[in-house]
């Protein structure tokens, strides 16, 4: 059996959909462990990760953990043991050998270890974590130290790839994004109490992150036909002030959305100073969870990256989903070989493809039909395609081959959480 070490940096993991929240990638993690326990029933998933999964219902927890094949180390955790130890005594306990980890991004502190580090404005003295960050990334970061497991990063968010934790030195072998042909390059100390910082660069992959999206969600959901849609154009996004600085995400839907067409709405979470002014109230803070009416009765959005070398991941198979023709603004990386039309030059090119499909109903549908031939191939819905990609950079970092023998039979939807008290299922019978 092959034992893999599998979590998130800076998050308690829930397995309970109703705790996810519309901002933070709550499930990204949760769906990425289910999905695997569910697909590789030869494979052991020790989750390194604070999470609830012992809390959810028993019959949730038995449809993920069906091949008995996914633990949680802590449950049963002894109080006694300091939590940065815990991991290192269950598995010298259970006499397990890990073959390697698999962790996705996530927010960190400089320092996450106790008297692991100086600091830089006093170098007499040492750095003391901030206790969510020592709770939450430290309990990893020091067990992957100690021991020098090796493992790969994986995720979608360019802040938090890789870790910014300062005092882990048994750096990642690779990171599995949505890149091919880059690196990224972190700083850190070279070993427990070093005054040299070192530098560490680390190549990435592109696994097709978004497609693990789909993987939890159910085909069957999707449209045959765009139906009667009386909205031009919605956007769902958020700007908050954690977000990447190399987009001014204001600008973009000011110019390209809020001047142009002034009865649009932008649904999600952004800084009240930033939306200040004569458009703050076409802005509402209601996750997409909560929109379904809104979003089936959509035409078209613009997707809007988190950085300019970063593009849009699985919002642009969400609007595909809910049968709304996405856009890409200039500086959004077009990486789903979609219809080249999507991609949009400036705000006057954006605005003049919106009249052209509005006064041509016949091109409106041709567009509708080719993006949503993207979304209909079974691979994605299954887990095929990017569990091939996972596979592949598994076998060439660690030379392990993990066999998909499972079926993922227990999925629990993102965006359809309140799908059975809603109007959804109207649009489903069309």
């Amino acid at each position: 059996m092959t034992n893999i070490l599998i979590g998130k940096f800076g998050k308690v993991i829930s397995f309970n959909s109703e705790k996810w929240g519309m901002v933070g990638g709550d499930s990204e993690s949760a769906i990425l462990i289910s999905c695997m326990a569910q697909s590789y029933p030869d494979v052991n998933f020790y989750i390194a990760s604070r999470n609830d999964f012992n809390k959810i219902d028993s019959h949730t927890r038995n449809a993920i953990n069906k091949n008995n094949n996914l633990f949680n180390i802590w449950e049963g955790y002894d109080s006694q043991i300091d939590n940065q130890s815990w991991l290192r005594y269950y598995f010298k306990m259970n006499k397990i050998n890990l073959d390697f980890g698999l962790f996705y991004g996530g927010p960190s502190s400089g320092c996450t270890i106790p008297n692991s580090m100086y600091l830089i404005t006093e170098p007499d003295k040492t750095a003391t974590p901030m206790s969510s960050s020592k709770r939450s990334v430290g309990i990893i970061t020091k067990y992957l130290n100690d021991t020098g497991l090796p493992y790969v990063e994986i995720g979608e968010d360019p802040r938090y790839l890789p870790i910014q934790a300062k005092d882990l030195f048994n750096r990642s072998r690779r990171i599995l994004c949505a890149k091919n042909d880059i690196t990224f390059s972190v700083k850190h100390i070279k070993e427990y109490l070093s005054r040299e910082i070192i530098e560490t660069t680390i190549p990435c992959s592109d696994i097709g992150h978004s497609y693990m999206f789909l993987m939890n969600e159910d085909k069957n959901d999707l449209l045959n036909e765009p139906g009667e849609r009386n909205t031009k154009i919605n956007v769902a996004m958020h700007c908050t002030a954690s977000q990447d600085g190399s987009v001014d995400k204001w600008d973009l839907v000011k110019d390209f959305i809020l001047d142009p067409f002034p009865e649009t709405f932008i649904y999600g979470k952004w800084d009240e100073k930033i939306i200040e002014g004569k458009h703050q109230d076409q802005f509402k803070e209601i996750p997409m969870t909560d929109l379904h009416s809104v979003m089936y009765d959509t035409k078209y959005t613009l997707v809007i990256g988190g950085s300019k070398t970063w593009g849009t991941q699985s919002k642009f198979w969400k609007m595909l989903i809910f049968g709304i023709l996405p856009f890409f603004d200039p500086d959004n990386e077009n990486i789903f070989d979609a219809p080249e039309f999507l991609e949009i030059k400036d705000a006057n090119d954006f605005i003049e493809k919106i009249k052209f499909l509005e006064s041509n109903p016949d091109e409106y549908l041709k567009l509708w039909k080719q993006c949503q031939a993207l979304i209909h191939r079974d691979g994605l819905w299954d887990g095929t395609v990017f569990f091939s990609n996972l596979e592949k950079e598994i076998e060439d970092v660690f030379d392990i081959r993990l066999e998909r023998k499972g079926a993922i039979e227990y999925k629990s939807s993102s965006i359809f959480l309140n799908k059975n008290e809603s109007d959804l299922l109207n649009f489903f019978k069309q």
